[in-house]
């Protein structure tokens, strides 16, 4: 496959942690940014990973934020500018705060005053880092955003609890994430989601009760100290998030806000336990099977969390634009240093075999910092997943990527 965006296409097993020599002495672990780990740049080290040449002397390390208190993440976490400047991003905004709804107004009048999102000129993955305040006032009348960009991404997020009860899935947890073992948080938000499922106008207010019940116990327990732990806890607060936002009841979408603070500091702390491979040359011979399938467990998990750590980061700070926050700027949140894997086969995989036969016989695309350029070119639309077609119908507009899709003989 020829793609700017692929990663170890065909042709290598999933790419391996590899941290740098400072990180690798302290035995702590490693963000793997570049030019330089978060823990380096922190302490004014020469960040040198294995087979890349070090950092030179005389060149910057990534600033890091000074108004966050240092003891805010663990010293494995990185915090990464952004990528692109969000002018870039929110080209037709003007200056100024958006008023707050009263609660009667719809959810979705709310998520509709979020500006709309345009491709950048300039491929995101290759900008420099740059600090942009975002401005917050959109000249596009709510009903024009929310049919141009956001109707399908709300449409599936709607969706989100009954698939998670059916399916045991949603666009950023695998269906085989907890198949040895679900923790506590997601089991009592797994039933909170069946109990939605069956509300009608004489039990929501029960239902609601349990939801603040079941939500007062998760935020009183003990913080998450292992990955699938720490996973299941963002997915959970997520799932909680929807059902209030979405509901028509006017008490829980009012409830939903104190939890925003929850679920940002819940996606900070999965971030720990993330690893965000980078772009690697193709190659022409396919990788063994047996490393492969090896390797599958792993990326289930890190997938998963790839893809919930991305998707909390944008819900955070679409809600934020929503609530007409003050001089919102982008503290490498948003703007992350992400990558995960745009393949249908590979999600849609249920075993190991299944999982390495996808990897060598599919193409499959490492987007990287919402860099979809040659995933666009390259891709087939039965290569997409329902997470991708989210993130496409935003960023592209619903029509374009209705578009793309009715190209090559398919739909959105």
């Amino acid at each position: 496959m020829q793609s700017l965006n692929s990663s170890t296409e065909r042709t290598n097993a999933p790419p391996r942690r590899k941290s740098c020599e400072a990180c690798k002495i302290a035995k702590r672990r490693c963000d793997l940014a570049w030019p330089a780990c978060f823990r380096c740049a922190r302490r004014n080290l020469i960040c040198v990973y294995p087979g890349r040449q070090p950092q030179s002397l005389g060149m910057a390390a990534p600033s890091l934020p000074t108004t966050l208190p240092e003891d805010l993440f663990p010293p494995t976490y990185a915090e990464a500018h952004c990528t692109a400047d969000f002018d870039l991003l929110l080209p037709n905004v003007e200056t100024g705060v958006l008023e707050f709804p009263s609660p009667e107004t719809d959810v979705l009048d709310l998520l509709a005053q979020c500006p709309p999102i345009q491709p950048p000129a300039t491929p995101l993955a290759y900008q420099e880092p740059s600090t942009a305040v975002i401005r917050t006032r959109s000249s596009m009348p709510i009903s024009t955003i929310v049919t141009t960009r956001l109707q399908f991404g709300i449409d599936v997020l709607k969706q989100a609890p009954r698939m998670m009860v059916l399916e045991n899935q949603t666009p950023w947890c695998h269906r085989q994430l907890y198949k040895d073992g679900m923790p506590r948080s997601m089991q009592d938000a797994l039933a909170c989601c069946a109990l939605y499922m069956a509300r009608n106008e004489i039990n929501t207010p029960v239902i609601l009760s349990s939801f603040k019940t079941r939500i007062d116990d998760l935020l009183a327990s003990p913080p998450p100290s292992t990955p699938i732990e720490a996973l299941a806890y963002t997915q959970s607060l997520i799932l909680y998030q929807i059902m209030r936002l979405f509901d028509g009841d006017i008490h829980a979408r009012v409830s939903a806000e104190p939890l925003i603070p929850f679920l940002e500091t819940a996606a900070l702390n999965l971030l720990n336990y993330v690893h965000f491979p980078a772009a690697e040359p193709d190659t022409d011979s396919s990788a063994p099977m047996d490393a492969v399938m090896q390797s599958w467990s792993e990326w289930v998990y890190q997938e998963s969390a790839r893809r919930t750590a991305l998707f909390t980061f944008y819900l955070i700070q679409i809600y934020r634009l929503i609530t007409g926050e003050n001089n919102l700027s982008c503290d490498g949140r948003l703007g992350l240093i992400h990558s995960w894997y745009l393949s249908a086969y590979l999600w849609s995989a249920q075993t190991a075999f299944d999982f390495a036969v996808a990897w060598n016989e599919h193409q499959h695309f490492l987007i990287c910092n919402a860099d979809f350029v040659g995933a666009l070119q390259s891709a087939r639309p039965a290569d997409v997943d329902l997470f991708g077609r989210i993130l496409l119908s935003t960023l592209l507009g619903i029509d374009q990527a209705k578009a793309w899709f009715y190209s090559r003989g398919a739909i959105l």
